[in-house]
């Protein structure tokens, strides 16, 4: 793996601990027009020296998509060179000749299916203001069509295969390596799934994956295979490098012998919310805004706020534009006093509630799907 990018995700996840009043009044509206300007953050950490690693800013994220050259950013080998004049994916079973080889020629003149889907990078944490997550509006051809000829009863799972390569390191050997992760077959023939060749109107960019990588709505950035040049079904589990052992989630279970811990590959995406601005409403008045997103199979329900560790209370939820996209909350604050106020959010759906930091990561012992509660400082 890239070490940057070893760097940047070890720093993320750091979080800071709750420290005034807080009113909740009528919910406020969107205003038409320009966004006035928000306040500044007080608790933003600078990104590692040297880093390549782009971050969304998430102060400016107040509509359903981010721009592509605003989107955050992570690879995990060296960028690799693809001529989109000369690509093409190769389909197939496992150890058979592919039974598809297509251009984007080919795919440009297959049924075109666009949606907007966000999806956060797994390790994302306090640096960047956890800007590793973004939404976008993507273009491409529905995976499953591809597969119908394929599956069988021993279809067990469907390979991803990237062309980013990384030398590897595993017990003092040396040995290169592709990205490459997997889907269980239901979860590919999931009819959201694409294979994207477009972002946000454009050809997608080689820095976001062009010219093709995989789009799995719901499912953390790391299942978003860029680069994607071969698709196998396997009649067994897929235990590549990240797959079983460097994207694993070991989280201990509480039992009656003990805590015990288990490993599971990263999946689906957690309930998560938080405030991205603070921003002028009039008068001596704030408006507090932030995000909220999960993997879209059960709506987010509510999101409150909390000022200076006061009492939670409700915020407004805007309507949800997209099934996998942002879910925008808006709530005033009522003529906070001058100091350094803390603020956080959480979201909650017919599953639960947010958990806060301490109670995300309690037992875990890798840094993944972090959904922990995000305490924000500003000072007025």
């Amino acid at each position: 793996m890239d070490h940057d990018r070893r760097r940047v995700l070890a720093s993320l996840g750091a979080s800071l601990l709750p420290g005034a009043a807080f009113g909740r009044g009528t919910p406020h509206r969107p205003r038409p027009g320009a966004q006035p300007a928000p306040l500044p953050w007080a608790d933003l950490a600078p990104p590692p020296p040297g880093t390549r690693a782009r971050f969304t800013d998430l102060t400016g994220v107040t509509g359903d998509v981010v721009p592509n050259a605003d989107f955050f950013v992570l690879r995990h080998g060296e960028q690799p060179e693809l001529d989109p004049a000369t690509f093409h994916v190769a389909i197939g079973r496992r150890g058979q000749t592919p039974l598809h080889r297509l251009s984007l020629a080919d795919l440009a003149r297959r049924p075109r299916k666009r949606s907007v889907v966000l999806f956060e990078c797994c390790g994302n944490g306090g640096l960047g203001m956890h800007g590793l997550v973004g939404a976008a509006e993507w273009e491409g051809v529905a995976l499953a069509p591809l597969l119908e000829d394929l599956l069988g009863p021993e279809a067990r799972e469907v390979v991803f295969f990237g062309a980013d390569e990384a030398e590897e390191h595993l017990r003092g050997n040396r040995y290169p390596a592709r990205f490459a992760r997997s889907l269980p077959v239901a979860d590919a023939l999931a009819p959201g799934v694409l294979l994207a060749d477009s972002m946000n109107g454009e050809a997608l960019p080689p820095e976001h994956g062009g010219p093709l990588r995989l789009i799995v709505p719901g499912w953390y950035g790391v299942s978003q295979v860029k680069w994607l040049q071969r698709i196998e079904v396997w009649p067994s589990r897929f235990s590549g490098w990240f797959q079983a052992k460097d994207y694993v989630t070991i989280r201990g279970v509480p039992t009656p012998a003990g805590v015990v811990h288990e490993a599971t590959a990263i999946g689906r995406m957690r309930l998560k919310s938080l405030i991205t601005r603070v921003e002028p409403a009039g008068g001596a008045d704030l408006t507090i805004c932030g995000l909220a997103w999960s993997d879209g199979t059960t709506p987010i329900r509510t999101v409150e706020v909390r000022v200076d560790g006061g009492a939670w209370e409700a915020a407004e939820l805007l309507p949800a534009r997209h099934a996998h996209g942002f879910r925008h909350f808006r709530a005033r604050w009522r003529a906070p006093g001058p100091g350094e106020h803390r603020l956080v959010a959480r979201a909650a759906d017919a599953r639960g509630v947010q958990p806060t930091d301490a109670d995300a990561s309690r037992y875990k012992a890798t840094p993944w799907e972090n959904n922990g509660q995000v305490i924000r400082r500003i000072v007025l």
